[in-house]
């Protein structure tokens, strides 16, 4: 079991890309690259208002698009992007540009939790300054990030139908192509890993990641698998097998 340390949020560049059936605090996504996990140094996830983030970071001014950059109507101010084509501005100078969204409701089991993926979105990124693209390269640890990269996010729901509060260890790992994986340790944000849900509770999360560079991702399903479930780092839930969703 990975165990979670506190969140570090450094150099935070907010931005609002809301999803439907939140709670209050996960109204937003984002182009995040952290990971709540102590098993990875370098990223984060403590909100999904987080764009970037990264224990290299240093704090930077904040981006105001031109009159040009926000005159089609496809450009949403408030970050709140749900159709395919909208587009918004971080505070670091990324363009984020929703490509494509899917909400397939998806389901697996695992003794008492369910887990339920609810929707899954391709975000392209351009980093307009070099501040934007340096500090995503950072956080994905990739020292030579390629813009516009395109960024995996799912949100997910787990239940727990026990009598006892669990906690999850989050994400096992998205498979987006035979020879490409997503982990913890590999470009991917899992905001859920050391979360407890209380017994007949349930925790609506989300996870990012890194899906192509300059390219379009052209995969048409993910595989995704959920590790284990702890009560006092005794495993009292199993891992999940794959969970195929269509994109």
């Amino acid at each position: 079991m990975r165990h979670v340390k506190l969140p570090l949020i450094i150099g935070l560049a907010i931005i609002t890309l809301g999803l439907t059936a939140c709670h209050s605090t996960d109204q937003k996504s984002t182009a995040s690259f952290k990971n709540s996990s102590a098993s990875s140094k370098k990223y984060s996830a403590p909100e999904p208002d987080a764009a970037v983030s990264s224990s290299k970071s240093k704090k930077v001014a904040t981006y105001h698009p031109s009159a040009s950059q926000t005159k089609s109507p496809n450009y949403v101010k408030s970050g709140n992007l749900k159709a395919t084509g909208q587009y918004t501005f971080d505070k670091v100078g990324t363009e984020l540009n929703l490509r494509q969204v899917k909400h397939p409701q998806t389901t697996i089991k695992s003794g008492k939790l369910t887990y339920r993926i609810t929707t899954i979105r391709i975000i392209k990124n351009t980093a307009k300054t070099a501040a934007a693209k340096q500090m995503a390269a950072d956080a994905l640890d990739v020292p030579n990030l390629k813009s516009p990269y395109y960024t995996l996010q799912v949100k997910f729901t787990i239940s727990n139908r026990g009598k006892q509060a669990v906690t999850t260890d989050g994400i096992k790992a998205i498979r987006l192509t035979k020879t490409q994986q997503l982990t913890a340790m590999a470009q991917l944000s899992d905001a859920s890993a050391g979360k407890t849900i209380p017994a007949g509770g349930k925790l609506d999360t989300f996870a990012t990641g890194l899906a192509s560079e300059k390219q379009k991702p052209t995969f048409k399903s993910v595989k995704i698998a959920f590790n284990g479930a702890y009560i006092d780092q005794k495993q009292v839930v199993a891992p999940t097998n794959w969970l195929k969703v269509a994109l």
